[in-house]
């Protein structure tokens, strides 16, 4: 059953910091939204799409696929393998808190939201650290897959309601998902965000996900309180997000989606003292969403240095430093093990040559070069809002 949302005074306002170095002045706050950590599980599917993009490493990553194919007579099974970013909880909230209080000198909110795990928000609470209860709920839906920002869940019901999550998804159907989305709407200071609504995942073509995400929000959209602005997309993505929010009524927000070492790319700014009150002012209607200066790199620019922050070496996370320590792979057999554990003395020879021709296009002066050559990323029009 459609359910009609109740008409909000929406005011929304899209701000960027290379157009206008005043914006954060009026405010007290900045919000940083949608980040991960060691404890999300990362299908690592997206290497092919993201390098598709960047001749030089498209042909490297096929080159690897045909050396893999002779020797092996298979393809390379990224479908079966997964990763775990690098950063643990503390160095991830130190990461967004800093880049808010050094680059804007802004009190910060920091929401870490991991895919389908509080582990992150539950260590960091147990060393004094108060970070709301926020995770990225995985909704499967009709053959597509939609990622909810669950932030701020009440300390008492956290762990139920992360365990009811894991229960829909594991078994979803689209009543299932309403259900949920509406008992947790009715909790008041929760927050519900549509995480980049047009990102398709290649699980279907897009004209098909954009008519499963149009049934979704008829379906569930009254229990979503915004659509996410996503710091990881195409312009054009973010550009079809403000026109659906304008569409349905609906506040945009910020999330940056940041896995490795490039700080979120958009915040929210906010003059509320504390994450509730923030919560409160989505709620009602009201948000302003600050993009910075890495956001207009070229997104292909941007996705070759998350691949190389994936799989480059991190000296001081001891156990974690080596890809192969925090690479996944389910074998035939139905186990999962790490990759060092399927090449306990080294690795395919054709590996080191991708990652370090990964590392090359990565570099400060390729990553210019590559600036300079692409252009920058387009802004988000005002008159789009």
């Amino acid at each position: 059953m459609r359910i009609a949302r109740k008409s909000l005074p929406i005011s929304r306002s899209v701000e960027y910091l290379w157009r206008n170095p005043d914006a954060p002045d009026r405010y007290s706050a900045a919000v940083s939204l949608h980040s991960h950590t060691m404890h999300s599980r990362e299908g690592l599917d997206f290497v092919p799409r993201v390098l598709a993009c960047v001749p030089l490493a498209r042909a490297a990553l096929e080159t690897a696929e045909q050396i893999a194919l002779r020797r092996t007579g298979k393809r390379i099974p990224f479908e079966r393998v997964f990763w775990r970013p690098p950063l643990h909880p503390g160095a991830a909230h130190d990461l967004e808190a800093g880049q808010i209080r050094e680059l804007l000198g802004l009190q910060p909110l920091v929401s870490i939201t991991d895919h389908d795990t509080l582990e992150a928000c539950a260590e960091l609470r147990a060393i004094g650290i108060e970070v709301p209860y926020s995770l990225e709920w995985t909704a499967p839906y009709m053959g597509t897959v939609f990622h909810i920002g669950v932030h701020n869940l009440p300390p008492g019901q956290a762990r139920e309601l992360e365990s009811a999550m894991a229960l829909v998804t594991a078994a979803p159907t689209p009543q299932r998902i309403t259900d949920l989305l509406a008992a947790m709407s009715s909790l008041p200071d929760v927050l519900l965000v549509l995480n980049h609504p047009f990102s398709c995942e290649q699980l279907v073509e897009r004209p098909e996900h954009i008519r499963l995400l149009r049934q979704f929000l008829n379906e569930s959209g009254a229990w979503l309180h915004a659509l996410e602005l996503n710091g990881l997309q195409t312009a054009a993505n973010n550009a079809d997000t403000i026109g659906l929010a304008a569409e349905r009524g609906m506040p945009v927000i910020s999330g940056g989606d940041r896995h490795c070492l490039e700080p979120n790319a958009n915040l929210n700014l906010t003059n509320e003292r504390s994450f509730a009150g923030f919560v409160n002012e989505i709620r009602a209607g009201h948000s302003t969403v600050l993009f910075l200066p890495q956001y207009r790199d070229p997104i292909s620019a941007r996705y070759v240095e998350f691949v190389w922050e994936t799989v480059r070496t991190y000296a001081e996370f001891t156990g974690r430093e080596r890809w192969l320590d925090r690479v996944f792979v389910r074998l035939e057999s139905g186990e999962t093990v790490t990759c060092a554990s399927v090449w306990p003395h080294g690795r395919p020879p054709v590996i080191p040559s991708f990652i370090s021709l990964v590392g090359f296009l990565a570099s400060p002066w390729m990553r210019a070069m590559h600036c300079k050559a692409v252009g920058p990323t387009p802004s988000l029009e005002p008159e789009a809002l």
